[in-house]
């Protein structure tokens, strides 16, 4: 059995995700309790807001969410100003969000009480524009390794969605057939693709990250001694190392960040590119 390791300096998170790799460090959110970590040597509390969804890096620090904002915190000075203010309905916040290989943000949103599909996805360049819609908690955007296949997870259908992307324009052309993972425990959460083009998909209430081929075959499962896994995301030097981010469950137990060495590279973090 694949078992990661618990970073045992970690701080306990109530809902740890996002993980992010950017220049040697690990960043990483406790969405519920809006702050934002960098892990290397020591893990450093670096900012704090009223809530953070998810984080994904720029030239000169982070981009960052808010329930309804996407926010730019500059590394070096600390400084923070918001850069898209959206108008949503009160129950609704923005939760998971990556960039694609054009520095193109696709932000995604969720019903906070997880049950309707009150939220969206958005992509973010200069301007916002829907992607899609009838979403109820929007997850784990990412790219295959030529950029031409996108893969989304709406979690409460417990399905991959694969989409054929125009990565000229960072435009869906159109969707294939959904990846169906409903055979296993919990529902999928965040995820990140190695550089053959394997999916490492964590499963929140499932105890682990399965990692799928292109075709939706199950190729392992690396179990995880937190019931909540929320995200995974490559990092080391050589980017063979997968971090892992879990959340507290129902019994104050979770939260931790766990680690395990794989056998191939992951594909590096997407920076986000003003224009």
């Amino acid at each position: 059995m694949l078992k990661a390791k618990l970073i045992h300096e970690s701080p306990q998170l109530k809902l740890g995700e996002s993980p992010i790799w950017r220049d040697g460090l690990l960043y990483y959110v406790d969405i519920l309790n809006g702050k934002i970590y960098s892990y290397g040597e020591n893990i450093t509390q670096l900012h704090t807001d009223s809530i953070i969804p998810f984080i994904v890096p720029c030239d000169d620090g982070l981009i960052f969410a808010t329930k309804d904002s996407i926010k730019h915190l500059i590394l070096k000075s600390g400084k923070v100003e918001t850069i898209f203010k959206m108008k949503f309905d009160e129950i609704v916040r923005f939760n998971d969000g990556k960039c694609d290989m054009n520095g193109v943000l696709f932000a995604g949103t969720m019903d906070m009480n997880e049950k309707d599909p009150l939220g969206s996805l958005y992509g973010f360049d200069n301007k916002e524009s829907k992607v899609l819609d009838r979403i109820t908690i929007s997850n784990g955007t990412i790219w295959n390794y030529d950029k031409k296949i996108m893969y989304y997870i709406d979690s409460p259908t417990r399905k991959i969605r694969v989409f054929n992307y125009d990565n000229r324009n960072s435009a869906i052309l159109d969707e294939m057939e959904s990846i169906d993972v409903s055979v296993f425990p919990g529902v999928p959460d965040g995820m990140t693709i190695d550089s053959m083009g394997n999916l490492y998909v964590a499963f929140h209430g499932g105890s682990s990250v399965i990692v799928f081929d292109s075709n939706g075959k199950v190729i392992k499962k690396i179990y995880v001694s937190a019931k909540n896994v929320d995200s995974c995301v490559f990092g080391g030097d050589d980017l063979k190392t997968l971090y892992i981010t879990t959340a507290m469950d129902e019994n104050g137990d979770g939260g931790n960040l766990y680690k395990i060495k794989n056998e191939i590279s992951g594909i590096p973090s997407e920076k986000y590119k003003f224009i």
